[in-house]
């Protein structure tokens, strides 16, 4: 098969931006030109801005697979990325032009294609999707890894207020959304973007054309990325409205990365027939171990690992084990793997525990050893988190999650000693002190284990969809 994937970066940047969806990207198109006959193509766009220009067009790019993998970017898309760059502007998502007419260009160029990809709709408006009405043959694949078709942020999750935005009231709560708003610098890095890749990175030759171009379209800001003008709650409504018509519409078949993102976007209207969770192949399913590493001795070792934000639980786990009995927390060794943690914000809450372990940050090299000693993860998110990469790294590992409920991270278990009610400090205590009670039940986890899917069974399950050949049901893959 003729093969295109779009995501707004591109797979190999050399700045490792674009997150676990590009990582899945990568390790995606790696496996195809390594393992199989497809002819593979990939575009990204909404990243790089010519100042000399003003139409979008595309070009070819450079990619680490050579001519195996055909890779271009689309220059000055009219959808600026990743997402929140210009969340002030929604209306733009719903009226765009542009990016349909540059897409069917290169389709022209470029196709006919029998599958096109879409790991996800930044970068560009959903209105491509429109282009199936051209090109009937052609079988439309989105994946859903965040929540942009319902959130322009991406975030499903009202951070002016710390929970999960299951009632935005009309667009009206989009506008209280406390982010830092995108400004007359957004343009300008994307400049920088342009003459980067195009002069790999050399910062003096960059300065300058940078400096000079910037200067004379500041204009293009406001188009682009909007103002406190463009930001009104009809708009934000129309957005989530126009986005789920138009896949209900055009898309042949959608794919959850857990069963739990699968039934938000069903509750927000997505046909059920039409979306399928289809969880994501990652290369530490194959040296995943499916049972735990640690000795259930004592000190027991708990350990959390990710980033000091809200939305993460961090701040909800570390007020939690704070309310821990404290003749069981003295038993207990606490890890954080949390890069630039600051102290004073979890230091005196831990006191009563055994020790504190602090990692800045983590590797993949280091979770071996990172998690030798630790009996049980902790992933207390208090959004509804994809499926969450960290989950999915202490698991292979060979450590047992205790989870929240929001998100799919408690997907990786059917036990419901491992699973508690988001954001409930009591039972999430209650669930915690049960379990290093009897760490016996430790084993429950891995006797309602999925394992994780490699690479090569996701590869072979997603060729079948590419064929047609899979059933319109809740199929979990």
């Amino acid at each position: 098969m003729k093969i295109l994937y779009y995501n707004w970066i591109q797979f190999d940047n050399e700045r490792k931006q674009g997150g676990g969806v590009n990582v899945y990207q990568k390790n995606l198109i790696d496996y195809l030109v390594k393992n199989t006959g497809n002819e593979i193509y990939f575009l990204s766009s909404g990243w790089e801005y010519n100042p000399l220009k003003i139409t979008p067009y595309f070009q070819k790019t450079d990619n680490i697979y050579g001519s195996k993998c055909k890779s271009f970017v689309i220059v000055n898309s009219s959808i600026m990325a990743p997402a929140f760059t210009i969340y002030m502007n929604p209306e733009k998502f719903i009226t765009d032009t542009d990016c349909y007419e540059i897409f069917d260009k290169f389709i022209k160029d470029h196709g006919p294609f029998d599958v096109i990809h879409f790991n996800n709709i930044e970068g560009i408006s959903v209105n491509v999707l429109k282009l199936k009405e051209k090109y009937p043959d052609i079988k439309f694949v989105v994946s859903i890894h965040n929540y942009q078709p319902i959130c322009p942020l991406n975030q499903y999750f009202q951070n002016h207020n710390n929970k999960i935005c299951s009632d935005f009231k009309n667009g009206e709560e989009c506008l209280k959304c406390s982010v830092e708003k995108p400004g007359k610098k957004e343009y300008s890095n994307r400049c920088k973007n342009f003459y980067y890749n195009r002069l790999k990175g050399n910062k003096k030759i960059l300065r300058f054309p940078v400096k000079i171009f910037t200067r004379f379209f500041k204009f293009r800001n406001e188009k682009f990325i909007g103002s406190e003008k463009t930001m009104e709650p009809k708009y934000y409504a129309l957005y989530r409205k126009h986005n789920i018509e138009m896949l209900n519409r055009y898309a042949d078949v959608i794919l959850a990365v857990s069963e739990r993102v699968r039934q938000i976007m069903i509750s927000h209207g997505i046909e059920s027939d039409k979306v399928i969770t289809s969880y994501i192949g990652t290369k530490f399913a194959e040296s995943e171990l499916g049972h735990s590493t640690a000795q259930t001795t004592s000190p027991f070792t708990i350990a959390y690992m990710g980033y000091e934000r809200i939305d993460k639980g961090f701040f909800f786990l570390i007020d939690a084990l704070s309310k821990l009995d404290k003749e069981i927390a003295k038993n207990i060794n606490v890890v954080l793997a949390v890069a630039k943690i600051h102290k004073e914000n979890y230091e005196n809450k831990l006191k009563n525990f055994n020790k504190i372990i602090v990692h800045n940050g983590y590797t993949h090299k280091e979770l071996p050893q990172i998690l030798k000693d630790v009996n049980l993860g902790i992933v207390p998110v208090l959004w509804e988190d994809n499926l969450p990469q960290v989950a999915i790294e202490m698991v292979a590992c060979g450590v047992p999650i205790l989870c929240s409920d929001f998100g799919g991270a408690s997907e990786l278990s059917s036990s419901e000693y491992f699973k508690f009610k988001g954001g409930n400090e009591n039972n999430f205590v209650e669930k915690l002190a049960a379990i290093i009670n009897n760490p016996v039940l430790l084993n429950d986890y891995w006797l309602n284990h999925s394992p994780l899917t490699t690479m090569e069974k996701h590869v072979k399950n997603l060729l079948k969809i590419y064929g047609g050949k899979y059933a319109k049901t809740s199929v979990i893959l």
